[in-house]
């Protein structure tokens, strides 16, 4: 098996692309999308399973909570592979890194070894599939800490002014008056 070419891609959010072309009898192509998020893995697993899910002809192939999951989602077999919805195999790996983050790796092959043009391939897929995923992703990671900030408030049963014990439904602090909400 030959190495012929490596080459990178970087969208403005720290997402990065890397396609790797390597050549035995047949032409083989692999698009890898990978970023790193501030989600729980168990929660960057459900959401990569019901993003999948979601996708035009996807069925998931074999999965292992919550680290991998690898389906074939698309339906089109033509010559060029760049429309987003062309057959692929996916494979989703996580990697759980240090406080709570997750390393989210996606990597993509054609089912189809006519491949040519692997640029507007890659750039075809991001755009019009793996994006969504990544953007869900980010919406979620940028909403957990707050909600998860409100909830450890709620289910209090003390008071965070004063100390003073409350019931978990009380909205105003008895004691101090102050919104616990």
């Amino acid at each position: 098996m030959n190495f012929h070419a490596i080459k990178s891609y970087k969208e403005p959010k720290p997402i990065s692309m890397y396609i790797l072309i390597f050549t035995d009898v047949l032409m083989k192509v692999n698009v890898i999308y990978e970023e790193t998020f501030q989600i729980s893995i168990d929660k960057a697993f459900e959401l990569a399973m019901q993003w999948l899910n979601s996708q035009h002809k996807a069925k998931i192939k074999k999965s292992t909570p919550p680290t991998f999951i690898e389906a074939k989602q698309g339906t089109m077999m033509t010559n060029t592979g760049h429309d987003p919805n062309w057959k692929k195999r996916i494979r989703i790996n996580l990697y759980h890194l240090n406080s709570s983050k997750t390393l989210i790796r996606v990597e993509a092959s054609p089912l189809s070894r006519n491949i040519l043009r692997v640029e507007k391939l890659k750039q075809s897929w991001y755009n019009g599939l793996f994006s969504h995923l990544f953007t869900l992703l980010g919406t979620i990671e940028e909403t957990t800490t707050p909600e998860v900030l409100l909830t450890n408030i709620k289910a209090k049963s003390q008071c965070y002014n004063c100390g003073n014990k409350i019931d978990k439904d009380t909205k105003i602090c008895p004691n101090c008056g102050i919104d616990v909400v």
